[in-house]
């Protein structure tokens, strides 16, 4: 199996998959760590690297074209909704009372929580506000996927409008319907979309470059121009916080955007200079990619299961206690749910496809 899927997926995918993922978990988890969690605020951003790794991940399939839209889908369903909802259903149980609890429950389910209000879209987990822009883009592939076939210049095209568009968005919530529809723009594909792009495009350059020998000297230069834009955007948000950031013109606009290309330059070196080839190192990404879903997913319920325990844990044997779990927790369901049920999903997409090729 970790043979198999290290194949088909490059490792460097796999391994930010996993960090990415525990960027967001030590966000959720600085107030273990120290009493000023300001500097951790950035490790928010990893969810911003993680829409950069999934536009890489479908630009193949982008690029390639002739895409089969139904099995497609059905994979993505199968690999991102049995585990959503199994964690849901956790999530639930475990939170507090309130009187629209249900009716959350109901909108989550179709991944309509970010539609109404912040409160229900925090109400279970968190993270689960960048599930819908997730689903959003599976259903948008296909068509990318048709018309970059038959124009050259379409995804440059649509990535520079939408960054344009951005603006339209940010800076001019009154002139929309309502105050709070700008918002929801925001975190839903118009909003987020170019995010996605880096990634699409990224894997373009990869395939322009991923034979080629480039010295080592541009692969470090390449990594201290990323981890430069990085240290600076983390910076100013310690510095000066979420209202410097929406009182600076720029930044308001594109803040999430420059962290995603910080993490997509980023990616590049790596992209170059890791092989597939069978190794402990490559083990070790696969392993942080098959935990990434279910770290992201499950990290912010461990502390309410240890709150309706009664326990209470502080510092960083807090920290690393309910990490392991978290750990634990995300394996658990790797191997009773989110591998099964993605393997199910390829399965019946590929009998699909003889399907439909036997009806030609």
């Amino acid at each position: 199996m970790f043979v198999k899927k290290s194949l088909t997926m490059h490792p460097s995918i796999e391994l930010f998959r996993g960090i990415a993922a525990w960027m967001v978990l030590t966000m959720h988890y600085a107030y273990f760590l120290t009493p000023e969690p300001s500097f951790l605020a950035f490790l928010w951003t990893g969810v911003d690297f993680f829409f950069v790794i999934s536009g890489f991940v479908f630009g193949r399939a982008i690029y390639a074209g002739n895409l089969a839209v139904l099995p497609f889908l059905i994979r993505r369903f199968f690999r991102i909704y049995p585990l959503y909802f199994c964690s849901l259903i956790l999530y639930y149980w475990f939170s507090a009372d309130h009187p629209d609890k249900f009716s959350f429950f109901i909108n989550h389910l179709f991944f309509l929580h970010t539609t109404h209000s912040v409160e229900e879209a925090f109400f279970f987990n968190p993270a689960y506000w960048s599930l819908p822009v997730e689903m959003e883009f599976y259903l948008l592939v296909p068509l990318l996927a048709l018309v970059a076939a038959r124009y050259k210049y379409f995804i440059l095209i649509l990535f520079i409008s939408f960054l344009l568009f951005r603006i339209v968005i940010v800076l001019n919530p009154s002139e929309l319907l309502t105050p709070y529809l700008s918002t929801v723009l925001s975190v839903h594909l118009p909003g987020i979309l170019i995010e996605f792009m880096l990634g699409v495009l990224l894997f373009k350059l990869y395939l322009k470059y991923q034979n080629k020998k480039i010295p080592l000297v541009y692969h470090v230069l390449i990594m201290t121009i990323a981890i430069t834009l990085l240290l600076a955007l983390s910076l100013f948000l310690t510095w000066y916080g979420d209202e410097g950031i929406h009182d600076n013109f720029f930044l308001k606009i594109y803040f999430n955007f420059l962290c995603a290309l910080g993490y997509s330059i980023l990616l590049f070196p790596f992209l170059m200079i890791i092989k597939a080839k069978q190794s402990f190192l490559n083990s070790s990404c696969l392993f942080m990619g098959n935990i990434s879903y279910g770290v992201y997913v499950f990290h912010n319920l461990i502390p309410l299961i240890m709150k309706q325990l009664g326990i209470q844990l502080s510092g960083f044997l807090g920290y690393f206690l309910c990490s392991f779990a978290v750990v634990i927790l995300a394996l658990v369901f790797y191997y009773a749910v989110e591998n099964p049920s993605r393997l199910f999903g390829r399965k019946l997409s590929k009998k699909l496809v003889r399907i439909a090729k036997y009806k030609q």
